[in-house]
């Protein structure tokens, strides 16, 4: 597939005002992954940015993800699924078919307080609507009781998996996006991972980082499964890439040039040197 973007370096397309999350679609060699579809009207958004703004059909959409499996990431995938042919599918980390067979609970999150009310406000600017906010179901809660409730509004056979615990890079290419990598990332949840193309520079953070702050450097997320492996997989990406562009699964696209994530704020309030 040529590259269809606003020039030539550039692979990420963000989906506006689809919702408290942000949504994405990456291209590949030969066709497109929406990444994080978070409800019923995102999944619309995000068929009508690649038909009217991309230029491109449904059949180019060939792989649908989520960069973790919490409801506002994955509330609309089924949707948007039902609109594509039978060709396009699923990816999702190896870690979520434990959650769809019962052999793993979603993580609790933490710091529910300090962390969801500044990220509720800043994803709120991306509503322009309220059918943004309609999960198709009530999988992906993380909460005590409501993270038991697991049933996917799809075929489970359209899923593929990739990676496990203890793969912390993994090449995309064998699906058809040969620049870009997923990066195990746990931290905000056990199965977070990121996106990262390095011909680009551009990197989809999730929620791992968010960007809340209106200096536009990015924050490393409070709101967390568990605070130390979030600060692992921060000091892991900041030792293996150096993106040019954070997309993040909360706020607005982080553009810093070189060194992007060690500009990210910390939990202390500083830049990252030296200050986790």
């Amino acid at each position: 597939m040529a590259a269809v973007g606003r020039d030539n370096l550039r692979r990420v397309h963000p989906v506006p005002n689809t919702g408290f999350a942000r949504a994405y679609l990456i291209e590949g060699e030969e066709g497109l992954m929406a990444v994080d579809v978070g409800s019923f009207g995102c999944a619309k958004d995000i068929a009508e940015h690649i038909t009217r703004v991309l230029g491109c059909s449904l059949d180019d959409l060939h792989y649908i993800t989520a960069t973790h499996f919490h409801i506002d990431h994955i509330g609309g995938i089924g949707h948007l699924l039902a609109m594509c042919p039978p060709r396009t599918r699923v990816l999702f980390h190896a870690m979520v078919s434990d959650y769809l067979t019962g052999k793993r609970k979603i993580s609790l999150i933490k710091n529910w307080f300090v962390g969801f009310p500044p990220a509720t406000v800043v994803s709120a600017r991306h509503l322009r609507r309220f059918s943004p906010l309609g999960p198709e179901s009530l999988t992906g809660i993380p909460l005590p009781g409501l993270r038991n409730i697991i049933k996917l509004p799809f075929d489970t056979n359209r899923i593929d998996y990739f990676g496990d615990e203890n793969k912390t890079a993994v090449p995309l290419g064998d699906y058809g996006f040969g620049e870009w990598e997923a990066f195990c990332t746990p931290g905000h949840t056990e199965d977070s991972v990121c996106f990262f193309n390095r011909t680009t520079g551009e990197l989809l953070s999730g929620d791992l980082i968010i960007s809340i702050s209106a200096d536009g450097r990015g924050d490393l997320n409070r709101f967390c499964w568990n605070r130390d492996r979030i600060k692992e997989s921060y000091e892991y990406l900041r030792r293996t890439v150096n993106p040019h562009f954070i997309y993040p699964g909360h706020g607005e696209v982080i553009a810093g040039g070189d060194d992007t994530l060690s500009k990210v704020k910390t939990f202390s309030g500083d830049a990252a040197d030296g200050n986790l």
